[in-house]
């Protein structure tokens, strides 16, 4: 998946040439708008390596600006009764603080609707409630609170 928008350009992780890059911007992610969520760092080369061995799994995409990264993506697809196909989960979605304002998320969620990677017929996401302006922006896109909790519980091991 490639789009270019002026200088900027969305690109699909096939190699780890910016993995150091994605593994600091994960890391910030969690600093910054995530804290205390009790994720291990040490397991998101994990991501990566999967992702790129079997890309059926997910993407990494990465917002392009003059040739280098100032964003990463995580698209997951899995398959949904309920919708009656494939939801593409943007498991996350973070844009280097320098680079934010400039409509960077909002092209990007233009082009999963016009491109749907996995032949994806809902997309789907998590916002911090804390990321007020995250928030606001997936709601001007057409995204709603569904009204339902997600429970989760690690598995042991």
């Amino acid at each position: 998946m490639i789009m270019a928008m002026s200088s900027l350009e969305f690109v699909t992780m096939v190699d780890r040439r910016w993995a150091g890059d994605v593994l600091r911007m994960m890391g910030e992610l969690y600093e910054t708008d995530q804290p205390g969520l009790n994720v291990n760092p040490e397991k998101f080369p994990l991501t990566i390596d999967r992702l790129l061995a079997e890309p059926s799994r997910g993407r990494i995409v990465l917002p392009m600006q003059d040739a280098a990264p100032c964003g990463y993506a995580l698209l997951i697809p899995f398959w949904s009764n309920e919708w009656g196909g494939t939801v593409l989960l943007l498991d996350e979605l973070f844009v280097l603080e320098e680079f934010r304002g400039r409509g960077i998320g909002k092209a990007f969620l233009a082009l999963l609707e016009r491109e749907r990677p996995f032949e994806a017929v809902v997309l789907a996401l998590e916002v911090s409630p804390r990321n007020t302006r995250a928030r606001a922006l997936y709601e001007s896109m057409g995204f709603s609170d569904r009204h339902l909790s997600m429970l989760t519980r690690r598995l042991p091991g």
